[in-house]
């Protein structure tokens, strides 16, 4: 099984605890069906809940509504929440597999045939959870991590920043241009993927220039605070800050330079 999210060492063990498990807990159980499916959009539509799958080839994905959650592959048992009627996951692959399917009672019976199958089937089943828990302990603490962020829409002409405010918030042009004045006077323009508004932020200033939508524009709004825990988090975000504060530079200079050469 393979989670997703940033895979630490500790949950790359419990994988490995969990596939010795499964081969040790199962071995000497009888040979079961074999299946072979194209692809499949949910496991548990085309079969029964009351069997359960041993993946033998091939990736499935698991789905919590649109969500993926995790992938399982070969070697892992499969439908353990769906034959006791639990909340589960859609089991979903886009590619071939090879199945191996079992009555779940059949394989139930085998897991405790005595105690040491037992004691197995125990440590099988505790090792699932903490690798789950480890899992949502890590996805939880990353989205607490992230910057809160809002997403606004702008039609040309409308304003998204204006000269003289207050500057809270940093924005990055997700679709769409905007242009940009400095006492009514068109100065520049800014393009999609491009950061603004972040000097005010820095140095507490208030904006320093007024940005109007040229097109029609989504706009990404990430607050100062938020905004120095993304750059930690994500360094390609600091490299394109710094780009665009070079083309900016890079632009008063040139226009120094023609208002010199015209005096």
């Amino acid at each position: 099984m393979l989670l997703l999210g940033e895979r630490s060492d500790r949950a790359d063990q419990l994988a490995e605890r969990l596939r010795l498990l499964s081969d040790k807990l199962f071995d000497g159980l009888p040979a079961g069906e074999p299946l072979s499916l194209n692809a499949c959009d949910d496991l548990y539509a085309l079969y029964s809940t009351e069997n359960l799958f041993f993946l033998r080839q091939g990736i499935l994905q698991g789905y919590h509504d649109d969500r993926l959650c995790c992938h399982f592959e070969s070697g892992d048992l499969i439908g353990l929440t769906d034959c006791y009627q639990l909340p589960s996951l859609r089991l979903v692959s886009d590619s071939a597999l090879i199945l191996e399917q079992f009555p779940a009672d059949k394989v139930l019976r085998h897991a405790l045939a005595d105690r040491e199958q037992q004691s197995i089937w125990t440590s099988y089943l505790i090792t699932q959870i903490a690798l789950f828990s480890l899992a949502f302990g890590t996805n939880k603490a990353q989205v607490e991590d992230s910057p809160n962020t809002g997403f606004m829409n702008f039609m040309p002409g409308d304003t998204i920043i204006t000269e003289g405010d207050a500057a809270y918030e940093v924005f990055t042009i997700l679709s769409g241009k905007a242009d940009v004045f400095v006492k009514g006077a068109k100065v520049g323009e800014i393009l999609q993927d491009e950061i603004f508004g972040a000097m005010a932020v820095f140095t507490g200033e208030p904006r320093s220039a007024t940005v109007i939508a040229a097109e029609p524009c989504t706009i990404l709004a990430v607050p100062k605070d938020e905004f120095i825990t993304l750059i930690k988090s994500h360094p390609g975000t600091t490299l394109a800050l710094i780009e665009n504060m070079a083309r900016n530079i890079q632009a008063l200079n040139e226009k120094l330079t023609q208002q010199n050469q015209t005096l």
